[in-house]
């Protein structure tokens, strides 16, 4: 196969390793060789052309050829059958609601959350259940990677220069994670943002890492708590609202279900009672940049302290998957505010 990157030599993995770190092109942990026999078995996972750009990734935006993103899925441990939902991930990045460049940039926290659903999540072993969010699945765990490598290097999006965030979270090296479609009582989340709900896709939101939630009461209170939990002075949305992100366990989901609530049910309910007292919110977090932004819509009175303001414009930016293992217990990842960041999904294809 004729291959448009440079070939570098090597004396063995070992020096490759380290030329990777010495050049930069590694996320600050070790990196598989993307040697051209490996290149190539990534590449035929997929029917298209190496060439092909998906886009330019900012803030270098250096283009996005499917050749590219193959040498970054095979460095962070990909297996070929993963590469498809690697390239879905950049297609929904790239996304024009998602604002990339933003994302890349923002002094605030949020990174890409990958959310993969559908029948791939089982064909490809990416954990959906118990320690959904955390370690111990290869497929979680590279395929997050594999689009944060992505970012890194055709991105170039350094902290501290182009990337100005001053903390960031540990999603930085990878943040995937699968629904569990299998237990959850709705479909699929990909299906509220326009994919056939039978398809595998690839959801992104941009986000800050998991609050969690725990709840062992009745499905009113259990809402009420995720409410209390996503309207925290210190998060975007309370100020800019925008959009965010409620992972539900499996048992809090079918418990709502059972109890008559559908997926819409659940985000009016969670959008009419995570608010706030106008009055509160001018105590601190960063009102002042609301002032200036004027994001709120005209019917929240800016003049009554007593006004409750709501942390996103309509129930349908509070977005709802099911992940997770039997437990009591619950996530919410905050978002960007009015920023980016927002929900963009893409089918998986070949």
């Amino acid at each position: 196969m004729q291959f448009q990157a440079d070939l570098i030599e090597a004396q063995s993995p070992e020096d490759a390793v380290e030329l990777f770190y010495q050049k930069g092109w590694t996320d600050g942990l070790p990196v598989v060789p993307p040697t051209p026999q490996k290149v190539e078995r990534m590449l035929a996972a997929t029917k298209r052309k190496p060439d092909e750009v998906l886009g330019n990734i900012p803030p270098k935006y250096c283009p996005a050829t499917v050749e590219k993103l193959a040498i970054n899925a095979v460095m962070a441990g990909c297996l070929p059958e993963y590469f498809p939902t690697v390239l879905a991930a950049f297609e929904a990045l790239l996304a024009p609601e998602f604002n990339l460049n933003g994302v890349q940039t923002t002094a605030h926290i949020v990174c890409p959350l990958i959310i993969v659903s559908g029948p791939v999540v089982q064909k490809l072993g990416i954990n959906a259940s118990w320690g959904v969010f955390g370690n111990g699945y290869r497929a979680n765990g590279t395929i997050g990677r594999a689009v944060a490598l992505g970012l890194w290097n055709l991105g170039g999006a350094r902290p501290g220069e182009t990337a100005r965030k001053n903390q960031a979270h540990p999603g930085k090296w990878t943040y995937c994670i699968g629904e569990n479609n299998k237990e959850s009582p709705w479909g699929p989340v990909h299906e509220d943002h326009g994919v056939s709900a039978s398809a595998s896709a690839v959801t992104v939101f941009g986000c800050e890492s998991p609050h969690y939630v725990g709840a062992i009461c009745e499905s009113r209170a259990v809402m009420m708590t995720i409410c209390d939990t996503l309207a925290t002075l210190g998060n975007n949305n309370v100020v800019t609202m925008g959009q965010t992100l409620v992972a539900l366990g499996t048992y809090h989901a079918n418990q709502l279900a059972r109890d008559g609530y559908s997926k819409k049910d659940v985000q009016h309910f969670l959008w009419e009672h995570a608010r706030k007292r106008l009055g509160f919110i001018k105590t601190g977090g960063y009102y002042s940049l609301e002032k200036e932004l004027d994001s709120w819509p005209k019917w929240v009175d800016r003049n009554n302290d007593d006004t409750l303001v709501p942390i996103a414009y309509s129930p349908d930016d509070i977005h709802i998957v099911v992940a997770g293992g039997w437990g009591r217990n619950s996530s919410v990842c905050p978002g960007w505010g009015t920023f980016g960041g927002f929900m963009a999904s893409r089918e998986i294809r070949d």
